[in-house]
């Protein structure tokens, strides 16, 4: 299966643990560059694909500059693709549907323990609850602010981790970077999540 990915990091190599991520999963990645390109191009390359999986990557960059670059919330609306966004991308699409984003600190790099809501959503499948997943963020959206339309899935510490919202899991983590973070990519691209 051809998955696509994009690359919101601004660098080729960004989102290269991603990448390895999909080919350790016997899948083919096909990148496309989502922070270099405005959102209406990246909406009409999507649209015009076969590839039906997406996954928008993280970034360093801050989501809230006035210039930094938006996932295209309208890619939603394309009922015949499934989306995954993680970190930077499920930021910007929660900061679009006017939900707060709060701001550490500092950095939190760490390994953290998810809290499942629903342990048998096909999402979680064959993952170890709690697992141990990995994330590396400074910004964060708490839990009690997660409300209709959206749908909490996991948190940590008061903070959402993963969230449903129409065609897209949103993610607020590096499942790319562990092993059952791989197990939960896997889940996504193998369900009908």
């Amino acid at each position: 299966m051809e998955v696509g990915i994009v690359n919101m990091y601004g660098s080729p190599y960004g989102c290269h643990y991603l990448v390895n991520a999909i080919l350790a999963l016997k899948q083919k990645p096909h990148v496309i560059d989502g922070f270099n390109n405005n959102e209406e191009d990246v909406y009409k390359y999507i649209q015009n694909s076969p590839i039906v999986h997406w996954i928008f990557s993280g970034s360093p960059h801050p989501v809230l500059l006035k210039t930094s670059t938006q996932v295209p919330l309208k890619v939603l609306t394309l009922r015949n693709k499934r989306f995954m966004m993680l970190c930077y991308s499920m930021e910007s699409i929660l900061l679009q549907l006017h939900y707060p984003l709060y701001k550490r600190y500092k950095d939190i790099k760490e390994p953290f323990k998810l809290h499942v809501e629903e342990n048998n959503h096909p999402l979680f499948n064959n993952i170890k609850n709690p697992s141990l997943m990995r994330r590396h963020h400074t910004w964060y959206f708490p839990i009690k602010s997660i409300e209709s339309p959206v749908k909490l899935l996991a948190q940590y510490n008061g903070e959402a981790m993963v969230i449903l919202y129409k065609n897209s899991t949103l993610i607020q983590f590096h499942p790319e970077k562990s092993s059952d973070g791989k197990k939960l990519l896997l889940n996504w691209l193998t369900t009908d999540v």
